[in-house]
């Protein structure tokens, strides 16, 4: 369908902004604006060198803005507020997770030396097997979390119980802390009824 010719006729009368004109004001603005020249603004291939090097000079480099380094500078503080929006808040989800590991695991080898105590030798080394393989599994997931910001301080304290839960750690440091403890637990055969 063909536009009435009211219409072409407004379309070819529309005025086009010369150089030196005024362009009507733009909707929200109370006065005309004045259009920019083209022929005001220098042709970098006809510049002269100098002209081209004090041009240069006078603009800032790319990520350089003085005058607010300056004001940071008179204010003797740092502007983060870019640094904040950037960073992401990671689910701590790993580092509660190893934590949680890490409680079971030592829980489940204060069970395996109360089995150990009561006599079923067999049982409780079962037991301690599975809680090495468990607690190296919340150390590791630990680091991972406190290392990857993932439960930074759940995942740096499941390393340390899963540490102190293994029952290899224990045994070792029931050698060196107290050595007497373990000639007791095995039960003294020449023990008199």
């Amino acid at each position: 369908m063909a536009p009435e010719p009211q219409q072409r006729a407004q379309r070819s009368a529309a005025p086009a902004a010369a150089p030196g004109r005024q362009v009507p004001a733009r909707p929200g603005t109370a006065r005309p604006q004045p259009a920019p020249a083209r022929s005001q603004q220098p042709q970098a291939r006809g510049q002269q060198p100098a002209a081209r090097a004090q041009q240069a000079q006078s603009r800032p480099a790319p990520g350089r803005d003085t005058g607010e380094f300056a004001r940071l500078v008179q204010r003797n503080t740092v502007d983060v507020r870019d640094q904040r929006r950037g960073r992401k808040k990671r689910n701590p989800a790993a580092g509660k997770i190893a934590l949680g590991m890490a409680v079971v695991s030592a829980a489940v080898d204060a069970s395996a030396f109360a089995v150990f105590m009561g006599g079923d030798t067999d049982f409780a080394f079962g037991i301690c097997f599975v809680v090495v393989f468990l607690t190296l599994i919340a150390a590791v997931l630990g680091f991972v979390a406190a290392v990857g910001s993932f439960g930074r301080w759940y995942g740096a304290v499941g390393v340390v119980v899963a540490f102190f839960a293994n029952p290899v750690i224990l045994i070792v440091l029931l050698v060196f802390v107290a050595p007497e403890v373990l000639t007791d637990m095995g039960g003294t055969a020449g023990s008199g009824t």
